[in-house]
């Protein structure tokens, strides 16, 4: 009796060793391809032909083989490879033991005239990995930028206008744009003769600290002597812009004198 139980213990125990060493499912998840976990950028695009913008794509895991991302571009603003930029591939391949690779764009400089800003959108379409869901789409904006050097804005400028909504045009005329000077490292001020076609100067300030938003702006100040009203003073209305590339600007202000205000008015000086 007693063997019989022992050979029973035995057994159970066995049958509990057995359980104990079942092998459980260990799941991998599958590789996924994506944009360096970003989704938007910025190109400021240059007349420096070596200038580019780097996309990386990568993925979650390195492999022992070579791994290829198929991708599309569009462009809602309707950029068109070739004329408004080019990439140096349309897939990418991640080499066997590495994870990043890299989308080279360049923007081409002659395609974007004044004001001309794009929206190009890469989309991780598929290849030898999944798309990775929040990361698989790319949008880079891009426009044209040139360094600001406000010596280069003086000079005569034949094409001066005066614009006020609900009234003709007042133009063309001459303005002369003098004495430059920085007031920090994105910042400057220069003096404009004939502002407003009255013969006398203004002094405005120019502010590039955000390279995609040129800003100008006119203190208050005094603009001239109305033969009727008296002194009028200029001032601000928000802020205008102005291009470094074009050496185009325009400004918002509001004129008053004693009597009131002859109200706001846009002006737009270019070559």
């Amino acid at each position: 009796m007693i063997q019989k139980i022992s050979c029973l213990l035995l057994i159970a125990g066995l049958g509990y060793l057995a359980a104990g060493c079942k092998k459980e499912k260990t799941t991998v998840p599958p590789q996924e391809a994506h944009f360096n976990y970003q989704t938007t950028g910025s190109y400021f695009v240059t007349q420096d032909a070596n200038t580019v913008y780097k996309i990386p794509v990568g993925l979650t895991a390195t492999s022992d083989q070579d791994r290829t991302i198929q991708f599309t571009i569009a462009s809602p603003s309707g950029a068109v490879e070739g004329q408004q930029y080019t990439i140096d591939k349309k897939t990418v391949t991640i080499p066997a033991g590495k994870a990043v690779d890299t989308i080279y764009l360049k923007g081409k400089f002659s395609g974007y005239p004044t004001g001309r800003k794009d929206t190009l959108v890469f989309t991780i379409t598929g290849g030898d990995a999944i798309a990775m869901a929040g990361f698989n789409e790319f949008r880079v904006f891009l426009q044209k930028y040139c360094p600001v050097n406000l010596s280069d804005f003086a000079g005569v400028y034949d094409e001066s206008y005066d614009l006020q909504v609900g009234e003709p045009d007042y133009g063309p005329y001459s303005t002369l744009l003098k004495d430059p000077v920085s007031t920090g490292a994105t910042k400057g001020k220069i003096t404009i003769e004939n502002f407003w076609d009255v013969g006398t100067s203004i002094t405005v300030d120019l502010d590039w600290t955000d390279p995609a938003n040129f800003k100008t702006s006119i203190p208050s100040q005094f603009l001239y002597n109305h033969p009727t009203y008296g002194p009028a003073t200029i001032g601000p209305v928000g802020s205008g812009t102005f291009s470094s590339c074009d050496q185009t600007f325009t400004f918002s202000y509001t004129v008053t004198v004693g009597a009131g205000s002859f109200g706001n008015f846009t002006t737009t000086i270019h070559l």
